[in-house]
């Protein structure tokens, strides 16, 4: 199969960290680095550009967990700052973008645990899914010690004592959670069997959820492509699906990557990793990527049969951007290039 890379407008701002989804014939993204603004792009007049649609009401957030229905976008928890708070934290309010009002709501509900990096679909016109998110208790409390460093030197050495703990200490998210949009209730659908992932894809594919890589820590990706049934008495089941690491020796796992159906076919594009550091976590590193420098990808993988296969190349190496499933192919939404900078760059990928 070729791949084809086809260009949209750019985006008003750059962007990075944030959300977006398709609802009908518009293609909306925002949050991240674009603090408050969300932009929707009509795909049959491209001529128009983006243009601004109503201003998120929550606090500026990064990595938020989104959901698009066929009614609007939902967006839970990310990583922020309210105005009252001392530092910034792992989030727990939810909103709601109304495809027929364009207008953002917020829902009365309380996330029950961290979501912030975790991967999110429906099941139905009600049901939200939620696999992986970092745990809160971690991540505030980290914050809440860094904000009291006086110096470069002791906020070095909070890191370094952070980032040298086992995969377990972090304390991620290691439930399958259900969000009922009808009745704003929580309820812990199953266990996840697999280690806890942030940043990691996620694809719908015959009403199955495939789960790609991502992060088991910070710095440190899994190397793990996992396939998700939800059956309709609730129960859940899994197993682990061919990787790529399986075809590419040396492949260190991708966070923040691109992910769609191109012709049904499960789809990864760029997303980040650090060369070698999965080979000094092998070796007992725990601070598995120090002194490594961050890899930004640019190939092109899909999931094709019985294995994974390189089927082209990102014209650069990019990640966490916005990747939004459209009739023929995935939108991919500004990100992150290869000098760790927001992007405005936006194209189609397909056939």
């Amino acid at each position: 199969m070729t791949i084809c890379l086809t260009a949209l407008p750019p985006l008003p701002i750059s962007m990075k960290n944030g959300i977006g989804g398709l609802l009908g014939r518009r293609l909306y993204t925002g949050l991240g680095s674009a603090g408050k603004r969300f932009y929707y792009l009509d795909m049959d007049n491209l001529e128009l550009g983006w243009q601004l649609a109503q201003p998120f009401p929550g606090c500026e957030r990064n990595d938020a967990a989104s959901v698009t229905t066929d009614t609007g976008i939902y967006v839970f928890s990310g990583a922020g700052k309210m105005d009252t708070d001392p530092h910034i934290r792992v989030l727990t309010d939810s909103y709601f973008f109304s495809k027929e009002t364009q207008t953002w709501s917020k829902l009365d509900t309380t996330i029950p645990v961290g979501l912030l990096g975790a991967s999110a679909t429906s099941i139905s016109d009600h049901q939200l899914i939620f696999i992986g998110g970092y745990c809160k208790e971690t991540f505030d409390s980290l914050f809440a010690r860094l904000s009291k460093v006086s110096s470069a030197t002791d906020e070095r050495s909070i890191l370094d004592s952070f980032m040298s703990q086992p995969i377990e200490a972090y304390g991620w998210n290691p439930h399958i959670w259900m969000f009922d949009t009808r009745t704003l209730r929580w309820s812990k659908l199953a266990d996840n069997p697999y280690l806890p992932n942030c940043g990691a894809g996620l694809i719908v594919k015959d009403q199955q959820i495939l789960l790609i890589e991502g992060e088991v820590k910070p710095g440190l990706r899994s190397l793990e492509t996992k396939r998700f049934q939800i059956k309709t008495n609730g129960s859940v089941e899994c197993d682990l699906l061919p990787t790529i690491v399986q075809n590419e020796p040396k492949h260190e796992g991708i966070a923040g990557g691109f992910v769609g159906l191109i012709d049904n076919i499960p789809t990864i594009a760029g997303g980040a990793f650090f060369v070698g550091s999965q080979q000094r976590f092998q070796q007992g590193h725990l601070f598995s990527h120090q002194g490594l420098v961050k890899h930004y990808s640019n190939a092109i993988w899909q999931l094709n049969g019985s294995q994974w296969n390189k089927v082209g190349n990102l014209s650069n190496g990019q990640a966490y951007g916005v990747s939004v499933s459209i009739d023929n192919g995935i939108a991919i939404l500004g990100g992150e290039n290869q000098q760790g900078e927001p992007i405005t760059d936006c194209f189609i990928m397909s056939n």
